[in-house]
């Protein structure tokens, strides 16, 4: 917050300086312009007085890149299990993991029924499907402490019974929370 305060000072105080050498029409778009770049160079924490033209033009185009297929996959399979929470707006990816197999596994935080807190070890498949144990004893392993979670990671995203360890694959939560923040 000082931060933002701090640019927005320096905003004014260049706008003070363009004011004096401008015209009323060429203020307002100068501002917006530098309003914006201010905004961009905060969010990745570069400080006014560095941000130059040609820094927040990176930035800005690094923020605009595509997502790679792992990350865009792994996003993709997030909005699709968001839609099934109780409460889509609680949802918080812990953990956002696609394997070499090219399945996605998620640790995903939401509210249940009672609202309390819920994590849940999900998995969508390659094959564009969610992975579900049934019957009873399927489903019944899988619960996850009596929270209400489920844990599906074993033997797709997990290997070993006493001491599991991710199976070789990609992490990818930092760009998927991005993505999901940035509104992709």
């Amino acid at each position: 917050m000082r931060q933002i305060k701090a640019v927005l000072f320096m905003l004014a105080v260049g706008l003070t300086a363009v004011a004096q050498d401008a015209g009323p029409a060429s203020q307002t778009q100068d501002a917006n312009a530098l309003e914006t770049q201010y905004k961009t160079c905060a969010k990745h924490y570069i400080p006014a007085e560095k941000c130059t033209p040609e820094i927040y033009q990176q930035l800005k185009d690094k923020d605009n890149a595509p997502l790679d297929p792992n990350a865009a996959s792994a996003l993709r399979a997030a909005k699709d299990y968001q839609t099934k929470l109780k409460n889509p707006e609680s949802m918080q990816v812990h953990t956002a993991y696609v394997t070499e197999k090219n399945d996605v596994c998620l640790e995903i935080g939401g509210q249940n029924g009672m609202g309390g807190q819920t994590v849940s070890r999900v998995v969508y498949t390659s094959k564009g499907r969610w992975l579900v144990e049934g019957g009873f004893f399927g489903s019944w392993d899988q619960q996850n402490g009596g929270t209400g979670g489920v844990d599906r990671w074993l033997g797709v995203c997990t290997k070993g019974n006493f001491h599991p360890k991710l199976v070789p694959g990609t992490d990818v939560t930092e760009k998927v929370n991005q993505a999901l923040k940035d509104g992709k």
